[in-house]
């Protein structure tokens, strides 16, 4: 059934079906172009390719074929109206194809990332709530926490602290001005009540250790 609504979600775009049991090899290689083109769209804009990327793995799992709840694209998740405003005029397809998504995705991305003065969850909340917003919803900080994670994992070196949360339901996910994680980015926080100054106090410790080698 996941499969054959998917087939669906993608036929409204003009996307081909998915195909199944695509090795890890495979997978990998698709990955490695789109770290390229990653790497040539933030060229220039102030804004490290690694955050791009991991936004697009928080956005979209690096999937292509993505769709989101309100009408997302694509590998950055990029809504139709976002694109339009960039001086995007093609079809949802075209806007689908990784390199026009990845274009207009860091476009919008390296412009948050400017407005919030290189602070990352300010920049991301920015790319998923729209460049206007000034506050963080608990989804936003759950973003954050998700791009975080992941930036981390790769042994980036991360700065800034999560700020807490003023507004909106834990439990509930909303569309965005980019992209849209939903409820993607609450997974592995269960919708508890989170310590923020416990977690900065870890993060901080994580980033030292990444520093040392340890």
């Amino acid at each position: 059934m996941a499969i054959e609504r998917r087939w669906r979600e993608n036929a409204k775009v003009g996307l081909p079906p998915m195909r199944g049991g695509a090795s890890s090899t495979s997978s990998a290689q698709p990955r490695s172009r789109y770290r390229d083109l990653i790497e040539k769209q933030t060229a220039g804009t102030g804004l490290a390719p690694e955050i791009a990327e991991a936004v697009m793995g928080v956005e979209s799992g690096y999937n292509a074929g993505a769709i989101g709840g309100v009408g997302e694209i694509g590998l950055m998740q990029v809504l139709p109206s976002t694109a339009r405003m960039l001086g995007f005029t093609g079809t949802n397809a075209e806007l689908a194809v990784p390199e026009t998504n990845i274009r207009y995705g860091v476009t919008y991305l390296a412009q948050a990332w400017r407005l919030a003065r290189g602070d990352l969850c300010t920049a991301v909340m920015k790319y998923r709530a729209g460049h206007g917003e000034t506050r963080f919803s608990h989804l936003s900080v759950s973003y954050c926490l998700a791009v975080r994670s992941r930036l981390m994992a790769r042994g980036f070196q991360v700065t800034g602290t999560v700020p807490v949360a003023t507004f909106g339901d834990p439990a509930r996910g909303g569309g965005g001005g980019g992209g849209g994680c939903k409820r993607r980015c609450m997974a592995g926080l269960g919708g508890a009540n989170v310590d923020y100054n416990k977690l900065n106090a870890r993060l901080s410790a994580l980033v030292i250790q990444v520093r040392g080698g340890k």
